[in-house]
């Protein structure tokens, strides 16, 4: 399925931590349609990324709602019930954001008359987004979108139809562990600071160090660990943007001496433009992270 998310104030926060929130009802104890929707995502459903005027990227969901405090990091200036729906979720940015001017124009006849993200008002007429959280959309606005941004929706819907075979694996967190899962998806989360300190703030990988733009990458998908193994550091790597996508897709991943694997389904060209050799190599592996890059290789993509 697919869906759009308005993320004015609290985008930040919720890419650095990895999902999205809403409350369950506002000051007066009502429900709203924008934030029940959190109720129908889906593991593997594309949500688009709207902030300031602009689609910025776009996530990948990787669980179920379930219930989770008000994020502590949220600096917002209106009262929202102190609890609300947590989901999982897995950031790409686009390469260039796209004006929400431009993006208007190409999908307008593919939004729906009600419960739509944007909306055409005043005079002079302007494009804004409306006030609200999360909207249903469809394949064609995402796909306009991605052709747009030059991602290629029909592969990836190909690759997630491998994943998705099993909704019940993507159950939420037990009650007893619950609040340590939490803390670790949100802004700042121990789990992340755990990682950037296990890397000395440097891509496993190349070293960069700017830690702004590297992730803390889990070796095994949130999706498919279970409750310690998504909170153990040894299942996380700190990587730059270009080897997370990579290794995230199984199109890379590392021997137990640390030595890049590459997947034979990308020609070696495409892996050079993006300033990968092939002799890449990640140090000082724990056998805790062997352990569970052995799983990981398992599942390199492969012709």
């Amino acid at each position: 399925m697919y869906y759009w998310v308005n993320q004015g104030k609290t985008y930040k926060e919720e890419k650095e931590g990895g999902y999205l929130w809403a409350p369950t009802y506002n000051s007066s104890g009502n429900s709203v349609f924008h934030w029940d929707n959190m109720t129908k995502l889906m593991p593997n459903d594309i949500v688009l990324n709207y902030y300031k005027g602009y689609l910025i990227g776009y996530c990948i969901i990787e669980s179920k709602y379930f219930l989770a405090p008000q994020p502590k990091e949220f600096n917002v200036d209106v009262e929202w019930e102190n609890e609300g729906y947590m989901i999982d979720a897995k950031y790409f940015l686009f390469s260039k954001p796209l004006d929400i001017k431009i993006v208007y124009n190409q999908i307008k006849q593919y939004l729906p008359s009600k419960y739509s993200p944007l909306n055409k008002t005043g005079n002079p007429p302007k494009i804004k987004a409306n006030q609200g959280y999360l909207y249903k959309s469809n394949r064609n606005i995402t796909k306009t979108v991605f052709d747009l941004a030059k991602v290629y929706l029909d592969d990836y819907d190909e690759s997630t139809n491998e994943v998705n075979e099993d909704p019940a694996e993507y159950n939420a967190p037990k009650q007893t562990t619950r609040e340590g899962l939490v803390t670790s998806r949100i802004g700042q989360g121990e789990y992340r600071q755990q990682i950037l300190r296990r890397w000395k703030f440097k891509c496993a990988v190349n070293g960069a160090s700017i830690k702004e733009i590297l992730i803390a990458s889990h070796i095994v998908p949130w999706r498919e660990s279970n409750d310690h193994e998504r909170l153990d550091v040894d299942n996380g790597l700190l990587l730059s943007p270009t080897y997370d996508a990579l290794f995230d897709r199984h199109l890379i991943s590392f021997d137990d001496d640390g030595k890049i694997l590459l997947s034979n389904s990308m020609d070696k060209t495409e892996f050079s433009i993006l300033g990968i050799t092939g002799a890449e190599k990640i140090s000082n592996l724990t056998q805790g992270n062997k352990k569970y890059l052995k799983r990981h290789r398992e599942k390199l993509v492969s012709l």
